[in-house]
């Protein structure tokens, strides 16, 4: 048994991932993004195991797939304990746990990274154990994690099949391993439709097709004696036989067999009442909107724009800087609910919580940065910077904070973009520009590049943030003046918003050549990526978030606009309550000022 690297996946040679040049992703590789999903805490996840035939571990799965066949110390799987291993930094937090099968038996192991959240050590774990429990749940055993996904490649995942595959897993944790076998429409074989182990499209074996033709049902030990396998026939609810429903149950010496193919034949005739036809099972289930309206606090008697928000998810605070009213406006993170407002600043517009402090910083366009205590809001010192502070970003690799300064607020024709250690205020270095309109950036993960709007010449600049130097200033041809921009790094493409007209620029982040051109929000001052739902979320002063959803080959799709408010321009991303918030601006539709919050749904 050989493993090669095809595609940036680990598979077998002579699979049929392998002889598909790596166009099917491997079943351990498909469940990566929706664990995420499931996890929106989690930034990193990595599945490591020894395959059979491989000399030590490697890395099969990743949502960093530059790193998948990569091999590992035997330590990797070999060393870790059962209650996990934690590993902690100030930018940065890792939590390595054994990788489990269906039933329980350890098949390799897990690394679960967290960005900044302000997370104690308990909570870190509890949420990478949901991670090692949402896995557990879906891989039958070692090779399982190799499989094609789709097992054919004709197959489609995303079915009413597997929808109720799901919500049976979820009901029942008893039941180890769940499988719908179904004949598609146009198709004479036979298949598995619905499964939480993957392997959708293989064709139904001999056994399985002996129950769907005696209906005599298969009840057997499997071959660990650690499973009792129940196969039935399977009907519509017309009483018409459309295939087969396995159930598998964890078994030992003195199990009841009896009772446990009972339970199976009752839950299979629950499923029957609700099952239509064989195409009903293969069709799409009702997919919902990405994002719903869900709920308003309004902030009577304020005039003028907001700017950004922070969440400070330790306190359950949500901040906003109230730009034009010259306060910090503080909410409930849960509850939306209006609690206070912190006077004494100029024009705030950025908010920085370092994490694991108190220590809140706040850009208001002046020549210095405010320091904060994040708990009382009592102010504990400044930074100098040039005049005109504004947008901020992060260099993950350092925590450092990088600043945007100068520009036409303060009648100047610079800018300048200032890295700053934000926990002793230090000026490590910074970088000019001949431009006066510099707007949002993009920090190149794992990379040394920054990716900065200079709005006022239409360009896109490029910054070595190991030396602060000007490598590449791109021209913007397609639209005008580029304000957003978000950087993803699975296809290395760069999404910049533009403002005249509004539209979403998709470029290649390597040339800065022009992939794609797609409508955009109209006046839009956020953009806001979602990395866990493959999503790009542009809410525009018009009443509407422009969503966008990215595909695994870099191709760019523009759903339908959301409802929001007018007036609703900038917004953050709540990953742990699957919630985006959006700062309503009274002066952009002379209407009531507030907060509103959209529910975010997973995708499927």
């Amino acid at each position: 048994m050989k493993w090669i690297i095809v595609g940036g996946m680990l598979v077998l040679a002579g699979s049929a991932a392998a002889a598909n040049g790596g166009g099917l992703d491997t079943y351990a590789q498909s469940l990566v993004r929706p664990a995420l999903v499931a996890e929106p805490l989690v930034s990193d996840l990595t599945i490591i195991a020894t395959p059979a035939g491989a000399k030590a571990p490697v890395v099969v799965a990743s949502n960093e797939r530059s790193t998948v066949g990569r091999s590992l110390p035997l330590s990797a799987v070999a060393g870790v304990p059962a209650e996990g291993r934690l590993e902690s930094a100030p930018q940065h937090a890792q939590v390595t746990l054994p990788l489990l099968d269906v039933g329980g038996e350890v098949i390799g192991a897990l690394q679960i990274a967290f960005a900044p959240a302000g997370l104690a050590p308990s909570e870190l774990l509890d949420h990478a154990r949901a991670v090692q429990h949402w896995l557990g749940r879906r891989v039958s055993h070692l090779a399982n994690l190799s499989d094609p996904f789709p097992y054919d490649p004709e197959a489609r995942a995303h079915t009413r099949a597997q929808a109720l595959t799901e919500e049976v897993m979820a009901g029942h944790p008893e039941i180890e391993i769940f499988a719908i076998h179904a004949t598609p429409p146009d198709s004479d074989y036979n298949v598995i439709a619905g499964s939480n182990i993957g392997r959708i499209g293989k064709k139904a074996d001999n056994d399985d097709m002996r129950c769907v033709y005696t209906g005599k049902p298969n009840l057997e030990v499997n071959p660990s004696g650690k499973r009792f396998e129940v196969e039935m026939q399977l009907h519509d609810r017309t009483g018409a036989v459309i295939g087969a429903l396995g159930v598998v149950y964890a078994y030992h010496e003195g199990s009841d067999k009896e009772a446990l193919h009972r339970a199976a034949d009752q839950l299979r005739l629950a499923l029957e009442k609700r099952i239509e036809s064989p195409e009903w099972l293969f069709a799409s289930p009702e997919a919902a909107p990405p994002l719903k309206l869900a709920g308003r606090t309004d902030l009577p008697g304020y005039k003028g724009d907001f700017d950004h928000f922070e969440v400070d998810a330790p306190r359950d605070r949500l901040l906003l800087a109230a730009e034009d009213h010259g306060t910090l406006e503080v909410f409930g993170l849960h509850s939306g609910q209006h609690l206070k407002s912190i006077t004494g600043f100029d024009a705030p517009h950025s908010l920085y919580l370092v994490p694991g402090t108190s220590r809140l910083l706040v850009t208001d366009g002046s020549n210095s940065i405010k320091v904060l205590d994040a708990g009382t809001y009592a102010r504990k010192g400044e930074i100098k910077t040039h005049p005109g502070a504004d947008s901020i970003g992060l260099d993950p690799a350092n925590g450092h904070l990088l600043v945007v300064t100068g520009g036409k607020d303060v009648k100047l024709n610079e800018s300048w973009l200032e890295e700053i250690d934000p926990m002793t205020g230090e000026h490590v270095g910074e970088t000019h520009f001949d431009s006066n309109h510099v707007e949002a950036m993009a920090v190149e993960p794992g990379g040394a590049r920054v990716f900065i709007n200079l709005t006022d010449k239409n360009q896109l600049a490029v910054v070595n943030r190991a030396n602060h130097a000007v490598i590449a200033q791109w021209p913007v041809r397609e639209a005008e003046q580029p304000a957003m921009v978000q950087f993803d790094p699975e296809s290395n493409q760069l999404l910049v918003v533009t403002r005249k007209p509004g539209k979403l620029l998709v470029l290649d982040a390597a040339t800065g050549a022009t992939r794609a051109v797609l409508d955009g929000p109209g006046r839009s001052d956020q953009e806001l990526f979602d990395a866990a739902n493959r999503r790009v979320y542009a809410p525009g002063g018009d009443g509407k978030v422009a969503v966008y959803e990215l595909g695994d080959d870099g191709h760019v799709q523009a759903l339908d606009p959301v409802a929001s408010a007018v007036g609703a321009k900038t917004g953050v991303l709540v990953p742990q309550l699957r919630r985006l918030y959006l700062a309503v601006s009274p002066g952009e539709g002379k209407t009531g000022a507030g907060i509103v919050w959209l529910d975010v749904a997973p995708r499927q």
